[in-house]
């Protein structure tokens, strides 16, 4: 798919998904009852009851479930209790700060976490680039080790399957596509990289950026692979290279990007809080994508893969 809108055009749920927006803000609120993802949505607001119902006089909307909660911290872990009491099929962050919003998500007497790694996974549309394209991990693993790296290989390839692309191309990112025994990044994406392909996927590693996305680089630099310039999914050596790569994108490319934490008991669409209305819109279609109702299954299953 090659943006947003042909990804709107193609959802299918069986059912309407119950969205949890925690310390709900306007933005969010827009953003659930807007076209492209109204259809799919049931909305479920949790925070400050009164102003909530203003907002939904202002802007004609109705809403049939509204939970009255004090506090950023009260509305996480409501929304927290509904999940588990199986009464929310996702979660978006309103109007509060990403670590009261974690706090309550990776508590281990009362959170969400279970046995997968929770991870962020991105989808970006981006004028220069022919597709969109999947980036993981710029928002929670800050130095994953190789068994998480291959974690989020298999994460990373499982969503892109759910957005219909069933052989995605896999970009182990490094600084060159020549192995490096000094980076360990190298070395890593090395190992995944004749690991995964063994499982009979298409995947290249180490590569770099511009030989990942760019097939004049690769013809330039006579690279011959089938993840060269046609890249679905490209997969980096720590949070901060893939989050400059992602603010990058969308600061000096003009892309559009999507986020969803992906391997709690449901997907969370955890937007900043000055991020646009379609950029929340667009979490959300990914987050839908990414469902339960949608998939039938848990993300992350690795019995699909054959590892010794």
């Amino acid at each position: 798919m090659k943006n947003f809108k042909e990804l709107a055009e193609r959802l299918r749920v069986n059912r309407t998904l119950r969205v949890g927006i925690v310390a709900c803000d306007q933005l969010s609120l827009q953003a659930v009852f807007s076209s492209q993802v109204a259809a799919w949505v049931t909305p479920v607001l949790i925070g400050d009851v009164s102003q909530i119902r203003q907002w939904l006089t202002d802007l004609d909307y109705s809403a049939d479930m509204i939970i009255a909660a004090e506090s950023p911290e009260e509305a996480s872990r409501l929304a927290v209790n509904l999940v588990r009491a199986g009464q929310l099929d996702c979660l978006m962050k309103g109007n509060l700060h990403s670590s009261t919003f974690l706090k309550a998500i990776v508590s281990k007497q009362s959170g969400l976490k279970n046995q997968q790694l929770l991870c962020h996974v991105a989808l970006n549309e981006i004028p220069a680039y022919h597709k969109l394209l999947l980036t993981c991990d710029g928002g929670m693993l800050r130095q994953p080790s190789l068994a998480e790296k291959q974690q989020l290989i298999m994460r990373s390839y499982e969503v892109m399957q759910a957005l219909g692309v069933t052989t995605p191309k896999i970009a182990l990112l490094s600084a060159a596509e020549t192995l490096d025994p000094k980076l360990s990044a190298s070395m890593e994406a090395a190992e995944l990289s004749k690991k995964f392909k063994a499982q009979g996927l298409q995947i290249a590693g180490p590569i770099s950026l511009d030989l990942s996305v760019s097939q004049e680089s690769a013809k330039l630099k006579a690279y011959h692979d089938p993840v060269a310039g046609e890249a679905d999914i490209l997969i980096g050596p720590d949070i901060i290279t893939m989050n400059v790569l992602g603010k990058s994108l969308t600061v000096f490319a003009g892309a559009k990007m999507a986020g969803v934490i992906l391997g709690a008991q449901v997907p969370i669409v955890m937007t900043s809080r000055g991020s646009s209305i379609e950029e929340k819109v667009n979490s959300l279609l990914l987050a839908l994508y990414c469902s339960k109702e949608e998939k039938n299954e848990d993300f992350g299953d690795q019995s699909r893969f054959n590892f010794h």
